[in-house]
């Protein structure tokens, strides 16, 4: 599929939405100790601590988002968890400058629109390093015309704006309806577009829920060999996530899961040569 994708890459018709994975590829050293960016697991189970209790059995009790909703009844919001992953992200430039999935996504030169489920500023910070003007798109009032400018949109919330952040089970809920500034937002910069997913997993939460809209919203795309709409980038998928990506009209990227950052990176430069 990557001589399809080139095409539309070049042809300005590729809209890469990335995920957490990318976030993880970022690593650095802080007070003699080695981090990186946040898995949304690592997001859940410590939302779990805060509260006192061992993750594990409250996954025995409910998935993700149902935790992450019981966590904002029982501390009257988020904040508490939001404000501990700030801390943990607070990411030094020459992290971001050394991360290549950041560089490769910032060579997406023919992308000036990238989407991102991730709430911290990792992409928008890349570029800037880089040199290259970017505007920050979280709320309506940052939608508009920005000249040639690359924009990243938080498609669930940025940091800066808490009121914005898309976290617990009641969250997801009100954007199924997709009727917010941001969805309308998507449907138009998906026409005549495929999406390439970058950085998530078959089990993630967000995972399911753009890909429902995805399938729900669009068929195939016109004027392409096989009309596929969305492509995932995955490690060492099996036949299993294969099919049922495929009935979604998603077609599943295959990358080597040993050194996923690396491939993923290098999977990104191949589709900009």
């Amino acid at each position: 599929m990557i001589h399809e994708i080139r095409g539309l890459y070049r042809a300005g018709k590729l809209l890469p939405f990335v995920g957490a994975g990318a976030s993880m590829a970022v690593s650095w050293t802080s007070d003699d100790r080695s981090k990186r960016g946040l898995s949304w697991a690592e997001l859940v189970d410590q939302a779990a601590r805060l509260l006192g209790v061992e993750p594990e059995l409250l996954r025995f009790r409910g998935d993700s988002l149902r935790i992450l909703e019981y966590f904002s009844i029982k501390k009257a919001g988020v904040a508490p968890l939001i404000n501990w992953q700030m801390r943990e992200m607070h990411a030094p430039d020459a992290a971001l400058a050394s991360s290549v999935v950041h560089t490769a996504l910032c060579g997406l030169r023919h992308c000036r629109t990238i989407y991102t489920t991730n709430y911290d500023d990792y992409i928008e910070r890349s570029f800037t390093l880089a040199g290259e003007a970017v505007q920050k798109v979280a709320i309506e009032a940052d939608m508009g015309a920005h000249g040639h400018q690359r924009e990243v949109v938080k498609f669930h919330g940025d940091f800066d704006h808490p009121t914005t952040l898309v976290v617990t089970e009641s969250d997801y809920n009100r954007r199924l309806a997709f009727e917010s500034p941001m969805d309308f937002r998507l449907r138009a910069d998906l026409l005549g577009r495929a999406i390439l997913f970058i950085g998530y997993s078959f089990n993630d939460a967000n995972v399911a829920y753009l890909f429902h809209k995805v399938k729900e919203l669009l068929h195939g795309l016109p004027g392409t060999p096989s009309g596929r709409r969305a492509y995932i980038v995955l490690p060492n998928p099996s036949d299993f996530e294969i099919q049922l990506f495929r009935v979604r009209n998603i077609e599943v990227l295959p990358i080597d899961g040993i050194d996923l950052t690396a491939e993923t990176a290098r999977l990104l430069e191949e589709i900009a040569a």
